[in-house]
C-alpha cells in the first residue's frame, strides 16, 4: 500500500497528533483530484493527515496503469487494508511520530464512505470519529446495472471510466465474495450499530451516487449528523487534476470546513448537532 503522512511543522503538547485517515473510493486513488491538497485544510499543530492507495486498487504509479489488481480488488479485501492501515499506525507509525492512535478520525468517499462506517463497526478500537462524503449505502449499487449471469458465464464484465477512456474489468470474484459475505457487508446495519460519532455529506445533484443513500444512513445512525450540499455533485465540483486548493470549488470549502469542525471539536460537544443536523426527508 502506498501511503502519504502529513504531519505539521509545529506541534503543540506532547500528547500526540490527532490522526485523520482518507480513504478513496471505487475508482479512486491518493493521487486524485483534491485528495493531495486535503493537508492543506485538516493538517495544522493538533492534527495529521493518512492517504493512501487500496492495495489492489489498479494504481501503481499516479493513474491506472494495473487493471489486473483492480480487477480483484474485492470488499474483503478493502477491510483488511483498513485493518493493516489501522495496525500500521498503533505499532509502527505511533512509534516513530507523534501521532496519538488513541484518536483516529476516518473519511470514505463513495464506496470508501460504505468502507469506514463498516469498519467502524468491526473494528471499533480503531475508530473514534467517521466522516461520509457521497457514500453509497450499499456495495449492491456498484454491480445494479450489470448483468449477472452473463458476468458469471464470460467471467469478466468492463465499466467504462468515463475521465480516462480505459474499459476497466471487474471479475466475477467479486460479486461470488460479496455474496459469499453479504450479512457481514451490510452498511446500513453497520449504521445501526456504530456508537462513534458520524459526520454526513452528500451533495444535492450526485450524478453517481443518489443523496438518498446517503439519508438511509442518517437514518439508520440515531446520533449521526447530515449536511446537504446544496447543487453539488459526487466530487462537490471538483475535476481531476488540481493544481491547488484554488480550483476547489464553493460547495467543496463547504465539505471541509463542516468536516474540519467536526474532527477539531471536542469529544462531548454537541455544538454541531445543534446547529446543522438536518431531519430525515420525507
Amino acid at each position: 500500500m502506498a501511503v502519504d503522512l502529513f504531519l505539521p511543522e509545529d506541534i503543540i503538547g506532547d500528547k500526540g497528533l490527532n490522526i485523520t485517515v482518507f480513504c478513496h473510493g471505487f475508482k479512486g486513488f491518493k493521487d486524485w483530484g483534491f485528495i493531495p491538497y486535503l493537508n492543506e485544510f485538516l493538517v495544522d499543530e493538533n492534527n495529521a493527515l493518512i492517504t493512501f492507495n487500496h492495495s489492489l486498487n489498479g494504481v501503481k504509479e499516479t493513474d491506472f496503469d494495473d487493471l489486473e489488481s483492480f480487477a480483484v480488488n474485492t470488499v474483503g479485501n478493502e477491510l483488511r487494508d483498513l485493518e493493516s492501515l489501522a495496525l500500521w499506525i498503533k505499532d509502527t507509525a505511533s512509534k516513530n511520530y507523534p501521532l496519538n492512535p488513541k484518536n483516529i478520525t476516518w473519511i470514505g468517499h463513495s464506496r470508501g464512505g460504505g468502507n469506514v462506517i463498516l469498519f467502524g463497526s468491526l473494528f471499533p478500537d480503531f475508530v473514534t470519529k467517521i466522516v461520509t462524503w457521497s457514500s453509497i449505502d450499499s456495495y449492491e449499487h456498484l454491480f445494479n446495472y450489470v448483468d449477472k449471469e452473463k458476468w458469471e458465464k464470460e467471467g469478466i464484465y468492463y465499466i467504462e471510466n468515463k475521465r480516462t477512456k480505459q474499459q476497466m474489468p471487474l471479475s466475477f470474484e467479486l460479486w461470488k465474495e460479496y455474496e459469499d459475505h453479504k450479512d457481514r457487508y451490510q452498511i446500513i446495519q453497520s449504521a445501526r450499530s456504530i456508537t462513534q460519532p458520524l459526520l454526513i455529506l452528500h451533495g444535492t445533484g450526485d450524478e453517481s451516487v443518489n443523496i438518498e443513500s446517503s439519508k438511509k444512513i442518517y437514518e439508520s445512525c440515531l446520533h449521526s449528523i447530515f449536511i446537504p450540499i446544496e447543487d453539488s455533485g459526487h466530487t462537490f465540483g471538483c475535476a481531476h487534476p488540481m493544481n491547488s486548493l484554488a480550483d476547489a470549488s464553493e460547495a467543496f470549502w463547504k465539505v471541509l470546513e463542516n468536516t474540519y469542525e467536526f474532527i477539531t471539536e471536542s469529544m462531548g460537544s454537541d455544538s454541531l448537532a445543534e446547529n446543522k443536523i438536518i431531519p430525515p426527508q420525507d
